[in-house]
């Protein structure tokens, strides 16, 4: 009798043992699981392919400068971005020699790229048909803002960029701010009815932009009306006269200067104060509008940059 109980109480005690095991096994899985989680995070690139990275790199390198703008303003440091040419005054910040320079937007500094030992590379379009020899220094992802679909990709960078360096709170709140700001000017535009031309100057030239470029947020966001609905696709804009303005006459002309970026060429204001351009509506009431030109040509996709072009619109239609 008492070697019969003896039998079934190892018996039981068996089973327990081997359901705490597996407890554990499991448990320890789920610990593993949870760790290899939380250290790394799946970023949407601008191709739209995800990217696995891992979290909180230390030292980032960073070229586009809307990412740039994103990371100050989320109070993550970098160590280095291009500087050669003209930084942008809102990255003035970045002129301390502690910020390395790895070259300008359009000639990468490779040799100061890998000398920076870097844990993840950020480039933007500019860099993107190297992006192999990038990911031979560093783990690499090209981030951009779409102009054509321009505040879901922004939100969709900022956010990624706000649980890579677990600043999800930051960048909920920017982007909250900003959307806020594109649905009320969006309802002031479009109650008026108001259309718009965006252009380019650039040495002497102008060319045009539609809904589907660069500049793509003055339609497409913000709610202007597109007169032209033939405009050709390019990255610099269908080159045109200014007699075309006496035709096509809108409320409202955006005007983005190239030279005032590159320093080449006359000043835009200089351009279009012609007897032609003079004759046209918009610039008899006053509705030829120059933008900032250091933001909307080479930083669109900041936080600060964003929040810029949005408040020089609402402030040219008041």
């Amino acid at each position: 009798m008492n070697k019969k109980i003896a039998g079934i109480i190892s018996i039981i005690l068996i089973a327990i043992i081997g359901i705490f095991s597996i407890g554990m096994k499991k448990e320890n899985n789920t610990g593993a699981d949870s760790e290899t989680s939380s250290t790394t995070v799946s970023i949407t690139d601008a191709n739209g392919e995800k990217v696995e990275l891992n979290k909180n790199p230390e030292r980032v390198v960073v070229f586009d400068y809307g990412v740039a703008d994103i990371l100050k303003n989320l109070g993550v440091e970098i160590v280095g971005l291009p500087k050669d040419g003209k930084l942008p005054e809102i990255l003035s910040v970045y002129a301390d020699d502690k910020y390395t320079n790895v070259g300008s937007l359009k000639e990468t500094d490779f040799e100061a790229v890998e000398a920076l030992k870097p844990d993840l590379i950020i480039i933007g379009g500019r860099q993107a048909e190297d992006i192999d020899s990038f990911k031979e220094i560093a783990p690499t992802v090209y981030l951009a803002t779409d102009g054509e679909n321009y505040m879901n990709s922004f939100s969709t960078v900022l956010t990624d960029l706000g649980n890579l360096f677990d600043k999800q709170e930051e960048a909920a709140s920017a982007l909250e701010q900003i959307e806020t700001k594109v649905a009320d000017l969006n309802k002031t535009i479009t109650e008026k009815g108001l259309s718009a031309s965006v252009v380019m100057a650039n040495e002497g030239g102008i060319s045009l932009f539609s809904q589907a470029s660069r500049y793509g947020i003055i339609y497409s966001d913000l709610g202007f009306k597109q007169i032209d609905e033939n405009i050709e696709e390019s990255t610099h804009g269908q080159q045109i006269t200014f007699e075309y303005f006496l035709e096509n006459k809108s409320d409202y002309l955006f005007v983005v200067d190239r030279g005032a970026v590159t320093g080449k060429g006359e000043a835009a204001q200089t351009l279009f104060d012609n007897e032609i351009m003079n004759k046209t509506d918009v610039a008899k009431n006053g509705n030829v509008v120059y933008l900032d030109s250091s933001v909307w040509y080479t930083m669109t996709g900041g936080i600060e940059s964003t929040n810029i072009m949005i408040d020089e619109i609402a402030d040219a239609i008041k």
